[in-house]
């Protein structure tokens, strides 16, 4: 296989000439360099693939740490919240289901943990904190009569109705009506508030813009703190439903004023409403006011853009205990429309708010008949001072090795508490149960036991094998280089001492068959004795001479053909005349050896051609027909016009070629098979390569027929005319051009 290799090397280079040193670079980036950069580039990756699964290996191991100190620290919370279960069990025994403000202020003082207390004896009463209020407008006699419940009912009725009306028929003028009805028959603020927001939204909806402003200004003058049924505040849709509106209308400074206005009521409410509230809201307001903002209409338009950018950059206040009792408020409301069953037990409530988490834990006190929900208490925990106590104490516990730090973390990874400073690298993580899922556990490995330094032995020895490697293919390339090379100059010592001898074996071969041709003018045809032999013996020699010119020719043009030295006379000819010379040419031979040859030479129009090499491609072909034909011995020689192309045909009754012998019989110095390389065929394998380079530098194309035991048919196209030879047909002397274009034929084939 090297040696194939070098061959081919070699040839190309013969073949660049004076361009040899680009092509053995070409060669050498294109063989060397580039499969030697994707290997390093593909052990690379695979080291770093090793070191990707290094490094999840000892992520899992940790994993399992993480999870056993996990499960201790829920071990330890689950205890605390049994113990707050039964502080509230104690406080309600000791208050008999009534405390009073004090008890709250004791229980606060008793448990260290606890921060808050919340009392409300049913939805929207606060009992404590004092002088504090979530819901308007819900006296004890409605109450007590189960007036709630029948409300609420009353209100998803109307509810679903308008929204059928609104979303799925586009019935507008029903929907209003339908939600007019809640007005009709619910008295609950809440509840007509949420009913006012739906009407103002379909009115809008409507087109009917000005009716949709005073239906959501009635909203905020006799509804002010009205909550829809997911907490959020009426108020603030109903002003940037309002602003919508009056954008609608053109009104584009008042649209502004009321953003403004919203922007600075959710600024001094956000501590009652949560982050995810906020943030909805302020984007909203963020889409209408870059629309606003780039309005012509505006008559302060800096003034106004100065003020968004101060409100957007201020932060969500931090959320205060009415926003717990609104959450409270909620649940109890929910609990007591859906007359849910009291039962003893204790739910938390957790998240995370402006970077800092919440616990709220509540529990539901029993109704007048003491089977539903009447009532809840809330308290709030002081987590900072959870961690501090608690967590150290269970870290410093919890035993995972000494080069591994425990460490509690919040959402954004970042350290709430730890056992000891931290350092090193975050290498697993653990999230703690229900509520407090805000936090989980983190363990650190000291930069010595990370992954990567683990990885670092294997990675640098694994890079300098790679480098060895890259350095032993460098090597290897350049002395192959330096081979091939060495081949290509020793193979154009042989081309040229082949040319040199074969061009000075025509001057001897000439003198041979001149003298033979002399010898037998000078002798009388004789039918018998001496004399005929003699005669005889002269034509063989003539014969043979002729024979070898032809194969002189042939290594010749082939030599001109690989230095890109070789080049044609095109002039304009008649190419039936060319051919009819060129077999009456070679008639002799055949007629010598027992052939006879058969021609249909059609009248032809003119083309341009080398008048020389098209007769050499009719001689080699006839001699491949004579070479390769045994019993019948006929040759048939054809040539018609066919569209623009003039195709020649020399059809044998010989032995045939193969079907999978075909492909190479243009090949240099090819035979097809042993039968054929025999002393009685002669030839080096050259004349089929002629061939095919003086057609195609013609241009026209060789095609072959053959059937084993049948015979071939040789077919070649010649153009009937010549429009791609700039050179003077009158001139007989090639262009620039004609010299180069045979040149780059022989280095494409």
């Amino acid at each position: 296989m090297m040696k194939g290799s070098s061959s081919r090397l070699a040839r190309f280079l013969f073949l660049s000439g004076k361009r040899s040193e680009l092509g053995m670079a070409l060669v050498f980036l294109a063989l060397i360099l580039i499969p030697s950069a994707l290997l390093g580039y593909l052990s690379w990756r695979a080291l770093q693939s090793e070191k990707l699964l290094a490094e999840e290996r000892l992520s899992r191991s940790y994993q399992r740490y993480a999870r056993l100190a996990a499960r201790k620290i829920n071990e330890e919370l689950e205890e605390l919240k049994d113990r707050w279960l039964k502080t509230l069990k104690r406080f309600q025994k000791r208050t008999k289901g009534h405390p009073a403000p004090e008890d709250f202020d004791r229980l606060i003082a008793e448990e260290p943990l606890i921060t808050g207390c919340f009392y409300l004896s049913a939805p929207g009463r606060v009992e404590y904190p004092p002088n504090m209020a979530v819901r308007e407008g819900l006296s004890p006699a409605p109450w007590k009569q189960e007036a709630f419940v029948r409300e609420h009912e009353i209100f998803s009725h109307f509810v679903a109705r308008g929204e059928d009306l609104e979303y799925r028929q586009g019935n507008l003028t029903g929907a209003i009506a339908a939600y007019r009805r809640i007005l009709e028959r619910v008295q609950r603020p809440q509840l007509r508030a949420m009913a006012l927001s739906y009407i103002g939204r379909v009115y809008l909806k409507k087109g009917e813009l000005q009716t949709a402003i005073e239906v959501h200004r009635q909203l905020l003058r006799d509804y002010p703190e009205a909550r829809d049924l997911n907490d959020m505040y009426l108020r603030f849709l109903a002003q940037y439903q309002i602003a919508v509106a009056q954008e609608s209308m053109g009104r584009d400074e008042e649209a502004v004023q009321t953003l403004i206005r919203l922007v600075q009521d959710m600024f001094q409410r956000s501590d009652a409403i949560s982050v995810d509230q906020y943030q909805y809201f302020m984007e909203q307001v963020r889409i209408l006011a870059v629309r606003l903002l780039s309005s012509r209409k505006l008559s302060r338009p800096d003034y106004y853009r100065e003020l968004f950018r101060a409100f957007t950059e201020k932060n969500k206040k931090r959320l205060s205990q009415k926003y717990f009792l609104e959450i409270l408020d909620r649940r109890l409301y929910k609990a007591v429309v859906e007359r849910k069953r009291y039962r003893s037990r204790i739910y938390f409530i957790s998240n995370e708010t402006v970077n800092e988490p919440y616990l709220l834990g509540y529990r539901f006190l029993p109704g007048p008949s003491r089977r539903y929900v009447g009532g809840v208490i809330g308290l709030t925990f002081d987590l900072k001072k959870l961690g501090k106590g608690l967590l150290p104490r269970v870290l410093s516990d919890t035993d995972v090795g000494e080069s591994v730090i425990v460490a509690i973390l919040n959402g954004k990874n970042e350290v709430i508490f730890s056992s000891e400073p931290v350092r090193g690298q975050l290498i697993a993580t653990q999230p703690l149960k229900r509520p407090f899922s805000f936090w989980q556990v983190g363990l650190y490995v000291d930069e010595a036991h990370t992954p990567a330094n683990l990885f670092t032995y294997r990675n640098a020895l694994g890079l300098w094998f790679i480098t060895v490697l890259m350095l032993s293919i460098l090597l290897g390339a350049i002395i192959f280089v330096r081979r091939a090379m060495r081949e290509a100059y020793l193979s154009r010592l042989k081309s040229n001492f082949v040319s040199n001898v074969s061009h000075e074996l025509r001057t001897p071969i000439a003198s041979i068959k001149m003298l033979a041709e002399l010898m037998e003018m000078q002798n009388p045809a004789a039918k018998s004795g001496p004399a005929r032999k003699n005669r005889q013996y002269l034509q063989v020699i003539q014969r043979e001479c002729d024979r070898l010119s032809r194969l002189i020719d042939n290594v010749l043009d082939f030599a001109k053909i690989e230095k890109g030295m070789k080049s044609y006379q095109f002039r304009l000819e008649q190419p039936d005349e060319v051919l009819q010379m060129a077999v009456e040419s070679f008639r002799p031979h055949a007629e010598a050896n027992g052939f006879r040859i058969r021609t249909d030479i059609a009248p032809l129009p003119p083309a341009m051609l080398d008048r020389d090499a098209i007769a050499q491609v009719m001689l080699n072909l006839l001699s491949n027909a004579v070479k390769y034909s045994r019993d019948d011995k006929i040759i048939d020689v054809r040539a018609f016009l066919r569209g623009d192309e003039i195709v020649v045909e020399v059809q044998d009754r010989g032995i045939g070629i193969p079907e999978h012998e075909i492909p190479r019989i243009f090949d240099d110095f090819y035979r097809v098979d042993q039968r054929l390389n025999t002393q009685a065929q002669g030839g080096m394998g050259l004349g089929l390569t002629l061939v095919r380079h003086i057609v195609e530098a013609h241009g026209g194309r060789v095609e072959v027929e053959s059937e084993v035991g049948v015979g071939s048919t040789f077919r070649f196209t010649l153009p009937s005319q010549q429009a791609t030879n700039p050179s003077d047909p009158q001139s007989g002397v090639a262009s620039d051009q004609d010299q180069h274009e045979p040149q780059q034929t022989v280095s494409v084939s």
